[in-house]
C-alpha cells in the first residue's frame, strides 16, 4: 500500500463457478491485490482468504443457489456498522459498512443496482423496464443521506449504467447522475477496456486507475470488465 492511499476494486464475476473459470477469476482477483473489493454476482470463495468479508444477503427476488451473492464486500481491515437493505429493489443488492483502514475510517457502500429488465419477464415478473433500477437508486440515496459527512465515502459495484450516458433513457441517466452528485466517479468516461458499468466513486482523490477486460490471457472470465482505483484522502 502506498503512503496515505488505499486501493478499491470492483468487478461483476458473472456467477463464476467453483471450477475452471472460477479458479481463473479468483486468480485475477488475487493478482489485482486491492485493499478493498466489491464483487458482484459472485461467491465468497472467490475472495482472498484473509481479511474481512460481508455480503448483502441471499435474497434479491430470484431463485438462486445458496452460495451465490449479488453483492460481496471484502477488505484487508475490519468492517463494522454493517447495514443491509432488507426490502424493495435494493434487497440483497446493497450493503454498507465502516472500514477501519491505516489511513483512517472510511464508509464503504457496495452495490449491484438492478439491470433494466430486472423482474420484468423473470424473477417476480412484477416490474417494468428500469423500475427496479430507479427504486434501488432512491434507496441508495436514502441510505447515503445518513452517512457522516466527515468520514470519506466510497461507493463501488455494478451500477448497470455507462457514465456518461450511452443508450439508456435520459431520465435513467439523470437519476444516476443525481444520485452520484456527492461523489467523484473515478471510472467514468474514456477508460481502458471501457466504457464500464462496474464503477468506483468516492469523496476522495483518485490518483491511479487500472482496468482489465473480461478476457485475460485468452481465457473468458466474465462478461464485464473490472476496475481498481487508488484513492487518497483530501
Amino acid at each position: 500500500m502506498h503512503a496515505n492511499t488505499i486501493t478499491v476494486a470492483s468487478w461483476n464475476t458473472e456467477w463464476a463457478p467453483n471450477s475452471g473459470r472460477g479458479v481463473a477469476v479468483r486468480k485475477q482477483i488475487g493478482a489485482v491485490d486491492a485493499d478493498v473489493w466489491v464483487v458482484t454476482e459472485g461467491q465468497h470463495w472467490l475472495l482472498p482468504d484473509s481479511g474481512h468479508a460481508v455480503d448483502a444477503g441471499d435474497d434479491w427476488g430470484y431463485d438462486a443457489a445458496a452460495h451465490r451473492r449479488k453483492t460481496l464486500l471484502w477488505s484487508r481491515w475490519p468492517l463494522t456498522d454493517i447495514v443491509r437493505l432488507d426490502r424493495g429493489a435494493g434487497k440483497g443488492r446493497v450493503v454498507a459498512a465502516r472500514n477501519h483502514t491505516p489511513i483512517g475510517e472510511i464508509q464503504i457502500l457496495a452495490v449491484c443496482i438492478p439491470w433494466a429488465s430486472a423482474h420484468v419477464t423473470t424473477g417476480r415478473k412484477d416490474a417494468t423496464n428500469w423500475s427496479e433500477h430507479l427504486e434501488c437508486c432512491d434507496q441508495i440515496a436514502g441510505l447515503a443521506s445518513g452517512f457522516d459527512p466527515l468520514v470519506p465515502t466510497v461507493v463501488a459495484g455494478d451500477f448497470n449504467q455507462r457514465i456518461p450516458r450511452a443508450r439508456q433513457p435520459i431520465r435513467v441517466a439523470e437519476r444516476l447522475t443525481d444520485l452520484l452528485t456527492p461523489w467523484r466517479v473515478h471510472t467514468a468516461g474514456e477508460v481502458e477496456h471501457g466504457p464500464l458499468i462496474d464503477h468506483i466513486a468516492s469523496t476522495m482523490e483518485g490518483v491511479e486507475l487500472l482496468a482489465w477486460p473480461g478476457r485475460v490471457d485468452g481465457i473468458r472470465l466474465s462478461d464485464h470488465s473490472g476496475a481498481m482505483c487508488r484513492l487518497r484522502c483530501t
